[in-house]
């Protein structure tokens, strides 16, 4: 995670400051109970101190992102990192999260999907996944609550993945899936569909040979580490494959001239806090 300035400078934290802003940031406008904070940095065994500790540790965040944004810390405390109660809320009125923006383009690619949208669904999904510049939360330790969180992070990118391949190949973009979908089968070597795009990708590329090939080494891997079966719909797409099925080199391209790509307006956003600094192919 990184604080950005103006001059898209990092802004340094030390590791505990650092882990609760994570926190905040990936519960993005939202209450986070002081409770949570402590949980989240020392687990069950907090010191008697934690609740003031906790004060000192907003405190510091709050003047790193004055400092980052030219502002008071009163100004970020009434703005951006406010005090609700027994908790605390980072607004996104005035700071730009790249979690959230990820997410925001995720939500309308796959919408996009649904309308049979490729290729702006192509074009959003491309930039979410764009975000990733490595692990998520990478240089933060993270707690128990800050680790389901990454799980959740990362899941969600496999899932945007999979969507993006998905338009892609609705548009016609096998040849340039190959290489990519290559690579990911190799990481997740029991990702189904991974595997069966990559099939329809080769298939459609004229190496029906070498998409047949993909199916046998999952089959065996599967047999040999779980003692199970291709699903039935990987099943279904060998068969496909085998007999030459007509609607296998189908696309579904809508035309795209008249979309436009609606983005919340950024001018206004001075700060960055890059949460996820990721890699495109996770």
């Amino acid at each position: 995670m990184t604080i950005l300035n103006d001059e898209l400078e990092p802004i340094v934290l030390a590791p505990k400051p650092r882990r609760l802003l994570a926190l905040l940031a990936v519960n993005a406008d939202s209450a986070v109970s002081v409770h949570a904070l402590v949980q989240e940095l020392w687990g069950n065994n907090p010191p008697r101190t934690a609740t003031a500790t906790i004060q000192t540790y907003i405190g510091q965040v709050r003047r790193t992102i004055a400092e980052s944004l030219g502002k008071s810390a009163n100004e970020v405390a009434e703005e951006i990192l406010i005090t609700e109660g027994g908790s605390y809320v980072l607004s996104t009125s005035n700071v730009a999260l790249d979690a959230t923006e990820y997410e925001m383009l995720v939500a309308t690619g796959n919408a996009a999907i649904q309308r049979e949208d490729f290729v702006q669904a192509s074009d959003l999904l491309h930039r979410a996944v764009g975000l990733w510049r490595g692990p998520a939360l990478v240089n933060v330790e993270a707690g128990e609550l800050l680790g389901a969180r990454i799980v959740h992070l990362e899941e969600s990118l496999l899932c945007a993945l999979e969507h993006r391949i998905y338009a892609d190949l609705q548009r016609g973009a096998h040849h340039t899936l190959v290489p990519e979908l290559t690579e990911l089968t190799a990481r997740h070597p029991l990702h189904e569909n991974f595997h069966r795009h990559l099939m329809l990708a080769l298939y459609r590329c004229g190496r029906r040979a070498e998409s047949l090939a993909v199916m046998r080494r999952l089959r065996a891997r599967l047999v040999e580490e779980l003692g199970l079966e291709p699903s039935p719909f990987l099943v279904q797409m060998e068969q496909d494959i085998l007999r030459g099925e007509p609607s296998l080199d189908r696309t579904r391209l809508r035309a795209a001239a008249d979309v436009v790509v609606r983005q919340a307006d950024r001018r206004a956003m001075r700060h960055v806090v890059h949460l996820a600094p990721m890699r495109a192919t996770g």
